[in-house]
């Protein structure tokens, strides 16, 4: 049994942004200052469903980029992070680097990632 799981997030940025720039590093912001949110989506977009991957807690996620559309309701958050999964394999006390393009929507002063996590396979039924 295979089953498709989202996880959103929401949060609220300071509805006085004006530019787009602003928007962008404020995003940036929330992202970072709500980084263990992202540690276990993270974990499973490496390997999915691998209990022995786990983020360098050293190297946190950092945002690498911020992108947001003409429309300013949609873009993509850039990603770097380290885990220790490497090339197929687990290996202890190394690690390796990953990027992931992040989608979110923007509506006021909501930002809200919605992401299709991978299809676990689910043993417990």
């Amino acid at each position: 049994n295979m089953t498709q799981e989202s996880m959103q997030t929401r949060y609220t940025l300071d509805p006085a942004l004006a530019s787009a720039t602003e928007l962008e590093q404020a995003i940036a912001r929330a992202i970072e200052a709500n980084k263990q949110d992202f540690f276990p989506l993270l974990e499973r977009l490496v390997d999915e469903g691998n209990p022995g991957v786990h983020l360098s807690q050293e190297h946190p996620p950092r945002v690498l980029g911020i992108e947001l559309d003409q429309s300013g309701i949609q873009g993509r958050a850039q990603l770097g992070y380290e885990s220790n999964f490497f090339e197929g394999c687990l290996i202890v006390d190394k690690y390796d680097q990953h990027q992931i393009d992040l989608p979110f929507c923007l509506e006021g002063d909501q930002l809200t990632f919605d992401i299709e996590l991978p299809i676990a396979w689910n043993f417990n039924n």
